[in-house]
């Protein structure tokens, strides 16, 4: 009996695969033993993996979950064949649950700095989560735990902007010095976030050079 061939792992389905799992290259790396350079020319489409490589990143993401012939054929279809065009050479680009479509004008730069950051919030949250609850003499939340719930909602709402962002809705706009409504409060509270202009960034004028600048 005949073994069904696998799709091809390409360096857009890598990342495809990624989005998918909303992990980083730099979590990828970390977790897959795939050395650092190797992943990130591979993806930047300047390398190519060796066989066992190959196999070792398709195992870790199918490890995970992702079921990469199924994500490969859902993307095939995101746009017509060009003639002579093989599956592994379409350009796989977005990852296949309904739930989470990244939107198509957010570069790849921009992606991973965001999920780094919701990365951050989610290890910091489980600390948060275990930290222990104290009381004031008089019964009431003291201090420390008054301000860890603070940093804990923070780092909740901050990853739902982060998350909306990433679908291609803006939620923040800029600060107005007399604030009208919640949303402008909102402006001044996002600013204590590190990826404040990203989430400031407007459709049209966003990009990876205004973060670098």
């Amino acid at each position: 009996m005949a073994t069904q061939s696998r799709t091809p792992l390409t360096p857009d389905l890598s990342k495809a695969a990624r989005r998918e799992l909303m992990l980083t290259q730099s979590n990828v790396i970390a977790d897959s033993g795939i050395q650092s350079y190797k992943l990130k020319q591979f993806e930047a489409k300047r390398y190519s993996l060796e066989l066992s490589e190959a196999n070792q990143l398709r195992d870790f993401y199918e490890s995970l979950g992702v079921n990469l012939e199924q994500l490969a054929a859902h993307e095939a279809t995101k746009r017509p064949p060009v003639d002579g065009e093989t599956l592994a050479q379409r350009g796989l680009t977005y990852q296949s649950r309904p739930g989470f479509l990244i939107a198509e004008n957010i570069d790849q730069g921009r992606v991973d700095s965001v999920l780094e950051r919701m990365e951050e919030n989610e290890q910091r949250v489980t600390e948060l989560i275990a930290q222990e609850h104290t009381s004031t003499l008089f019964g009431g939340v003291s201090t420390a735990t008054d301000t860890a719930m603070r940093e804990l909602f923070g780092r909740l709402a901050e990853n739902h902007l982060l998350f909306r962002f990433l679908q291609g809705r803006t939620l923040i706009t800029t600060p107005k010095d007399n604030p009208a409504t919640i949303g402008d409060h909102l402006g001044h509270w996002a600013k204590d976030s590190p990826l404040y202009d990203v989430l400031t960034l407007s459709d049209d004028t966003a990009n990876l050079d205004d973060l670098e600048g």
